[in-house]
């Protein structure tokens, strides 16, 4: 019964989060928000609402051995994943840009965009779930991403002079607001009485409303970098290609390490539900520095954003029978 009310919750979740991405379309089409202002919503996603989210939540749930064990699983997901769509690459024999591009936009998933409100809405009365899905994706997503996106683009890339280093793309993170929240919501996390303070209330009062903003902003982002146009044209066989691996493969991979460590139920679905998460924004970022077929992968993730509707409540519903 407990599985089937998740299922229903990921469904009703996914639907009216797409529902919201329509609505917004739909403002954009009418011209009241432009594309334009995408950057303006995505720095506000970025540098207030989940810094506010990731420090809110990991000051409030400390650091348990068993999240170590949830980054473990999602990182070995991510690599398999990569190791896969490179075979494929070869298989298809497309040329190395376009390998590259695969390999960015199946290895990583949009953990925060997408998965830190989908987390919130399928357990909205379970804090500690969206905790090990912050603390997992920062540390299982966020710091990989940083490390080996610039190196793949670099390395299947036509311009490793022009782009920026690994290290500055390094440096970038770690001086960022997400970066400094993780630090300081570990910090937090070991001084509870911080929580008792009345003179501190208003302050987690406000990370509260915060939160609740999360999953517009997202919905606002995609909606505002959603461009139909850019799927004309898609390699269909790296577009199957991709969507499997990042949303079917990587979570299931994923799924068969929880029984392993023996995670929770709870801590299994969260697992399962990150790693199904269409690609990560940041590969097409990563692809049009190094000119790695960025226009390939950008036409993916966009394509990805669309097939998650059907994709995340079916690999879902399989892996949590």
């Amino acid at each position: 019964m407990m599985n089937a009310t998740v299922n229903i919750r990921v469904i009703e979740t996914v639907a009216a989060f797409a529902t919201v991405v329509a609505l917004c379309v739909l403002l954009k089409n009418k011209g009241i928000v432009k594309e334009e202002h995408e950057a303006i919503f995505a720095r506000l996603l970025t540098q207030a609402a989940l810094p506010a989210v990731i420090f809110s939540q990991l000051a409030t749930h400390p650091v348990e051995p068993s999240q170590l064990l949830m980054v473990i699983t999602i990182i070995v997901a991510a690599l398999v994943s990569m190791v896969v769509s490179w075979g494929l690459g070869k298989t298809l024999r497309i040329d190395r840009p376009q390998l590259g591009a695969l390999m960015l936009t199946s290895s990583f998933g949009s953990s925060a965009l997408l998965g830190y409100p989908v987390i919130q809405y399928v357990f909205p009365d379970n804090p500690q779930a969206l905790a090990d899905a912050v603390f997992m994706s920062e540390v299982g997503v966020g710091l990989p991403i940083f490390i080996l996106g610039p190196l793949i683009g670099m390395y299947f890339g036509e311009a490793m002079e022009d782009g920026p280093s690994r290290q500055k793309a390094l440096s970038d993170y770690f001086r960022s607001p997400i970066f400094a929240a993780v630090i300081a919501g570990i910090v937090a996390s070991q001084f509870p009485e911080l929580r008792q303070f009345p003179w501190l209330a208003p302050f987690w009062e406000a990370l509260h409303m915060i939160e609740g903003s999360l999953a517009t902003l997202a919905c606002m982002v995609l909606a505002l970098q959603l461009k139909f146009s850019s799927l004309r044209g898609t390699f269909w066989a790296l577009l199957l290609g991709s969507a499997l691996i990042q949303m079917v493969l990587q979570p299931w991979v994923a799924h068969m390490q929880a029984g392993w460590y023996h995670l929770s139920v709870v801590q299994t679905q969260v697992t399962v539900l990150i790693t199904t998460m269409p690609a990560a924004v940041l590969g097409p970022v990563f692809a049009s520095r190094y000119r790695c077929a960025g226009n390939t992968a950008s036409a993916l993730v966009m394509s990805h954003i669309l097939l998650s509707m059907a994709i995340i409540p079916l690999s879902f519903a399989i892996l949590n029978r």
